[in-house]
């Protein structure tokens, strides 16, 4: 499958497990695994509780214990834990707040951009935007379509996605001098 469509047929090359909690179709129980699959929940746990508190030097701690641990899997997977939807922007901030490289979750993020909750969208925006490198000059075109086509169903915040697609534009126009060179 071409990874550059990835944003598109939300496949990044895993299964898709989140088919097998749908109660309609399957019944699925959920056995606590290890001892260190419990501490790592709770840590995860913890480092969330600190990141949406609204107490500044705790989130400046644990944005600096994140940045030191290079911990985007972690923080991209807060995000994504269902249980953490009331505080997912906060989250979301965390990532550019820390300064990490986002790259990797690109398509992560470019889905977040067009969700409809508009603090969201904001910062998954301006975590797209703070990513540095991309795979190629074809996955910024499926990415500049992806975030046309939510722009063209007049999002919400439509406005901020065309300035997106315009930084991926400018993005893209880098990539041109590289391969001109």
């Amino acid at each position: 499958m071409n990874k550059d469509l990835d944003i598109i047929n939300d496949d990044n090359g895993e299964e898709d497990t989140e088919k097998y909690f749908d109660e309609e179709s399957y019944s699925t129980m959920i056995v606590a695994g290890e001892k260190g699959q419990q501490e790592k929940k709770k840590s995860l746990e913890d480092f969330v509780e600190h990141l949406t508190n609204g107490i500044n030097e705790d989130k400046t701690e644990v944005l600096k214990l994140l940045k030191e641990a290079n911990a985007q899997d972690a923080l991209v997977e807060a995000i994504l834990d269902l249980e953490n939807l009331e505080n997912r922007n906060l989250l979301i901030a965390a990532c550019w707040e820390s300064g990490l490289d986002f790259s990797k979750y690109v398509n992560v993020f470019l889905k977040l951009a067009i969700d409809k909750d508009l603090l969201v969208s904001l910062e998954a925006i301006t975590v797209v935007e703070n990513i540095e490198t991309y795979e190629s000059k074809e996955f910024l075109e499926t990415a500049i379509a992806f975030v046309g086509k939510a722009i063209e169903a007049k999002h919400p915040n439509h406005e901020m996605l065309h300035d997106l697609k315009l930084h991926l534009f400018e993005v893209m126009k880098g990539f041109d001098k590289v391969e001109e060179s």
